[in-house]
């Protein structure tokens, strides 16, 4: 029997039902660990955002952190899930923290991913291990948490879309002061992780508008965005004109 009030609130948007039933019974194995779940049907594309999803049920979630995750997020062993959240329970001036992330130093002038996670049907590898929380600039949006106080103070907005929600709480959590971490996970996120369409870059152009004055460049699990001058616009718009064409020679 599970206690209430809950630690912990699970909430996933659910698009397949059978992607959702594999979530549950990987969620099922997990040990010593209390928690509850909240399921979001999307299956008839009822929402027009996640933004908007999360945060209806953000609202009536009865933890005391609440943990955004994809439903094809499997754990690889029984105390998985237990490690990450005590991981991040005891994280200080937390305000966004999960299993992937990249940080603000740059790497040959590049931005890093940090993560012990696999992904895709080969559970391959990516990015550069960690042994330890570590500070990030942003979070990927697989799997990742707040306190439900910080959520209240802090909503997700309104912008439209499936993208760049994690990424965007984080920004937001730097500015109010608070810090971003990355903890180690023995967990497989079975996507590949490709989002790269052109409404992923329509996002894009809206968090370098909206943040590009506070921080020079946005380092995601996906890439770096620059989001100074005028180069880094015509990047951008150049990148979303290669999306475009991408979508259209797709179908």
């Amino acid at each position: 029997m599970m206690k209430q009030p809950y630690d912990f609130s699970l909430i996933t948007i659910v698009n397949k039902d059978d992607v959702y039933q594999e979530f549950k019974a990987s969620l099922a194995q997990q040990k010593d660990i209390d928690y509850e779940l909240i399921r979001i049907n999307n299956e008839h594309q009822q929402y027009q955002s996640a933004r908007q999803a999360f945060n209806e049920a953000a609202q009536k979630a009865k933890g005391e952190y609440l943990v955004f995750l994809h439903p094809d997020i499997r754990f690889l062993d029984p105390h998985a899930l237990k490690d990450v959240l005590m991981q991040i329970k005891g994280l200080p001036n937390l305000g966004v923290a999960g299993i992937a992330g990249s940080p603000t130093e740059l790497k040959n002038g590049d931005r890093v991913i940090l993560t012990t996670i696999v992904q895709g049907d080969n559970q391959s590898s990516v990015g550069e291990k960690i042994n330890a929380p570590t500070s990030v600039q942003t979070l990927d949006e697989c799997f990742f948490v707040m306190t439900k106080a910080f959520w209240q103070a802090h909503p997700f907005t309104d912008c439209p879309g499936w993208h760049f929600y994690a990424v965007e709480q984080s920004l937001v959590a730097l500015l109010a002061g608070k810090q971003n971490y990355v903890v180690p996970a023995h967990i497989w996120h079975t996507s590949a992780g490709a989002s790269e369409d052109y409404h992923y870059v329509q996002i894009a152009r809206q968090m370098i508008k909206q943040y590009g004055a506070d921080f020079p460049t946005i380092n995601t699990t996906v890439r770096k965005w620059e989001t100074r001058g005028w180069q880094a616009q015509v990047k951008s718009l150049l990148y979303l004109g290669k999306r475009y064409i991408t979508t259209y020679l797709r179908k």
